[in-house]
C-alpha cells in the first residue's frame, strides 16, 4: 500500500516522528502513520514549538542524525506546517516532510469510499494546497495525490495554478451544496413517517462499526485502521415482538425498530480543512432522536478521547445547524471493548462513568440495545388507543414504529397501550383515550 501511495522506494516506507509544543499526540501520530502503511523508526520530541523550523536549531540536527542512523526517507510532523516550516525542515533532514493534516488527508484519501466523500477530501486538499502552490512543497507530490500542478515559470503560471484551484473548488462546494439540499428533503420525508433514529457517535477506531454490525447484522469492515469509516453508513434495527398479530394484553413490552447511523471517527487536532467533512457526515447525528457517544474502554486517553468528541461535535453540527445552534448531548455513553481490560480497570470505569454502558460489541451488545431503547421510551409519548376494527391496519402500522406495551381486543375495537415518537403520536391522537 506504501509504494502504491507514495510512489517511492522502501527507504520512504521508514519515518521518523517529530512532535513539538505542549499538546504532543505522538503514539496517535504514529498510529496514523502505521494506517497509511508507513514503518516508524525514530521519534524526536521539543517541548517548545520553533517559529523557523517547528523545532529548534539543536532539534533540527538531531533529527538530521536520526534519519541517517535510521535510513528513514520520511519525516512526519505531529502539528501542521507552514510552507517555509516544511522547507526548513526539508533542507537540514534532506527527506520529504509531511505535517499531520497533510497525513490525514492521504489517509481520507485511501479509505473514501462513495461519490461525496472523496469530494470532500478533494476539497480538503485543494484548501491545504493553495496557500503551497509557490513552493512546491515536496510532500505534496511524494505523498501521492495529483490533479493541479505545483510548478511553472514565473507569477503567471503561479497565478494560472491558484486560480485553476479555487475554480475547482468552488465547483466541488456547489456539488456537495446540492448533495445536502437532497439529504435534507429525503431526510425530512423518512423522519416524518419513519422509526426514530439513533446516531453512533466517537473517537476513531473506538468501534463503532463492531457495533452497528451486531445491533443490525450488517457486515461492514472493522479493521484495526484509524478513520476506516468515512461515509455514513445507515441499517434497521427491528424492534422485539411475539406474535404481532395476537398480541395479549400483559405480554412482554414490544420494542420498536429504529435506524442506526455508524458516522465518522473524530481524533484530536482535526485539520481545519476536514471540519467540512466532518460536518457533512455527521449530520444524521444532528438530526438523530439519540446520540451515542462511544469510547475505547481501554484507551489510555479515555477521559480526554470523550471530551474532543463532545467538542469537536459541537463544533461540526454548528456548521451543520447554522450559527447559534444547540448541540443535543449524547443520551447514552458506550464504553466499548471492556473485555481488553482487566476487572481493576472495569471497577474503576464503572466509579468513574455509573451512567455509562460498559460492553463489548463482539461479544455480546444487549446491553447497549436495552440503553437505546430506555433513552427512545425517555423522548416518546405514552398513550393508550382504540383503533375501530374497520381500521385494523392502523394497528399494523404501529409495529416497528411503536413500542407495544399492551393489546387487547374488544368488541369496540383493539385496545392498546403504546409508546410513540412525537410525529407519530400526532398521527394516532384521535384514537387516543389517555
Amino acid at each position: 500500500m506504501t509504494e502504491e501511495i507514495l510512489g517511492q522506494g522502501s527507504d520512504e516506507s521508514k519515518a521518523v516522528l517529530v512532535a513539538a509544543g505542549e499538546d504532543r499526540q505522538l503514539p496517535e501520530l504514529g498510529r496514523l502513520a502505521q494506517t497509511l502503511g508507513l514503518r516508524v523508526v525514530g521519534e524526536l520530541e521539543q517541548g517548545r514549538r520553533d517559529g523557523v523550523g517547528y523545532v529548534g536549531r539543536g532539534k533540527r540536527e538531531e533529527l538530521k542524525e536520526l534519519v541517517d542512523q535510521t535510513g528513514a526517507g520520511l519525516v512526519v510532523t505531529d502539528d501542521e506546517l507552514s510552507p517555509s516550516q516544511a522547507r526548513v525542515l526539508e533542507k537540514v533532514a534532506g527527506v520529504t516532510v509531511v505535517d499531520r493534516t497533510l497525513l490525514i488527508i492521504r489517509i481520507f484519501e485511501a479509505h473514501a469510499r462513495d461519490a461525496a466523500s472523496r469530494l470532500e477530501v478533494e476539497l480538503a486538499e485543494l484548501t491545504y494546497r493553495l496557500p503551497r502552490v509557490r513552493g512546491g512543497y515536496k510532500a505534496l507530490s511524494r505523498l501521492g495525490g495529483g490533479g493541479v500542478t505545483t510548478r511553472g515559470p514565473g507569477e503567471q503560471q503561479l497565478e494560472y495554478d491558484r486560480r485553476v484551484i479555487r475554480e475547482r473548488m468552488e465547483r466541488i462546494r456547489k456539488r456537495l451544496e446540492e448533495e445536502r439540499s437532497a439529504r435534507k428533503v429525503r431526510g425530512a420525508r423518512l423522519k416524518r413517517g419513519g422509526p426514530p433514529s439513533v446516531a453512533l457517535v466517537g473517537y476513531t477506531n473506538a468501534g463503532k462499526t463492531t457495533i452497528l454490525n451486531a445491533l443490525s447484522g450488517e457486515r461492514r469492515s472493522t479493521a484495526d485502521r484509524l478513520f476506516e469509516t468515512l461515509e455514513t453508513t445507515t441499517r434497521l434495527v427491528p424492534g422485539g415482538y411475539g406474535d404481532h398479530e395476537n398480541g395479549k394484553a400483559g405480554e412482554a413490552s414490544a420494542r420498536p425498530d429504529f435506524v442506526l447511523t455508524d458516522t465518522v471517527g473524530f481524533i484530536k487536532k482535526l485539520p481545519t480543512q476536514l471540519v467540512h467533512s466532518f460536518a457533512s457526515t455527521l449530520e444524521a447525528a444532528a438530526d438523530a432522536d439519540i446520540i451515542v457517544l462511544c469510547a475505547d474502554a481501554g484507551s489510555e486517553k479515555l477521559e480526554e478521547e470523550i471530551q474532543t468528541v463532545r467538542e469537536t461535535l459541537a463544533d461540526t453540527l454548528s456548521e451543520v445547524d447554522g450559527e447559534g445552534s444547540q448541540c443535543q448531548e449524547e443520551a447514552v455513553l458506550c464504553l466499548n471493548k471492556s473485555d481488553i481490560v482487566s476487572e481493576d480497570r472495569r471497577r474503576e470505569l464503572r466509579i468513574h462513568y455509573p451512567e455509562s454502558v460498559l460492553m463489548s460489541a463482539r461479544r455480546d451488545a444487549s446491553p447497549l440495545l436495552g440503553a437505546i431503547n430506555e433513552a427512545l421510551a425517555r423522548s416518546r409519548v405514552r398513550m393508550q388507543l382504540l383503533i375501530p376494527h374497520a381500521q385494523h391496519g392502523l394497528v399494523s402500522g404501529l409495529y416497528g414504529r411503536a413500542e407495544i406495551h399492551a393489546r387487547e381486543d374488544t368488541t369496540q375495537g383493539t385496545e392498546l397501550d403504546v409508546t410513540l415518537s412525537e410525529p407519530q403520536a400526532k398521527r394516532y391522537e384521535n384514537y387516543r383515550t389517555a
